[in-house]
């Protein structure tokens, strides 16, 4: 596959997941090429100057053969070739803002907006300024061309206020699971906090080390909520 891009200069190979990551670029001894993780300590990297010239002379006969944008010639006979998807050409989709008011996010700080991606290929994103990543940083380009799913962020607390005292997110769960109650309700618990809308977890009167909310279960009046820090 990376002979079919001008701009491929290297690969790094998984013997065990068959995978191969295309690069544009050479590692060296200060630039890496591939990001040391769990997920790719098995990688091999194989600069494009040692791939086998008989490589070289296969491509050569898709020298002919003009594939569509995402595609690639592959060879599979003497005189047999055809274009397979080879790239997810959308950019990466805008990322999914879980517990959080998304108009209030400044999705052009989202990295992904302006990524392709290679098949099988496993795209970093960074989230947007007041969100951190939930789950993994990555996302894969699949073989169909599209991006296996939408990035994942959640809005966390800013070291500036690490009270939550102007947390905006919707968070609606406890630390613990439980629902939170309505703050227009009065059920199962009476309250004086009337200036909130929806059943979120907040903290605006900074009477609390963390966001919290009263929950519905009528035997736990209140109960603080999980809001990761930025």
């Amino acid at each position: 596959m990376c002979i079919a891009y001008a701009e491929c200069l290297s690969v790094n190979f998984s013997r065990n997941r068959l995978l191969c990551e295309l690069n544009s670029q050479h590692e060296t001894e200060t630039d890496q090429v591939t990001v040391n993780t769990s997920e790719t300590e098995d990688f091999i990297y194989i600069p494009r100057i040692s791939f086998s010239k008989h490589i070289d002379v296969q491509a050569e006969r898709c020298n002919n053969v003009t594939c569509s944008i995402g595609k690639m010639c592959v060879r599979h006979s003497l005189n047999k070739t055809s274009c397979v998807i080879a790239r997810c050409i959308q950019p990466m989709p805008q990322p999914y803002i879980g517990s959080s008011a998304e108009l209030q996010v400044d999705l052009s700080a989202f990295t992904g907006n302006r990524k392709g991606g290679n098949v099988g290929e496993n795209v970093y994103f960074t989230c947007p300024p007041g969100t951190v990543v939930m789950g993994s940083p990555t996302i894969k380009c699949l073989a169909n061309g599209q991006w296996e799913t939408r990035p994942r962020c959640q809005v966390c607390l800013e070291a500036s206020d690490p009270s939550g005292a102007h947390y905006w997110g919707t968070k609606s769960v406890t630390s613990t699971g439980k629902t939170c109650q309505s703050w227009s309700s009065q059920s199962p618990h009476g309250h004086s906090y009337s200036e909130y809308t929806g059943n979120y977890c907040r903290n605006n009167r900074n009477d609390n080390p963390k966001p919290w909310c009263y929950t519905t279960n009528p035997s736990v009046r209140w109960e603080s909520c999980d809001i990761p820090n930025c």
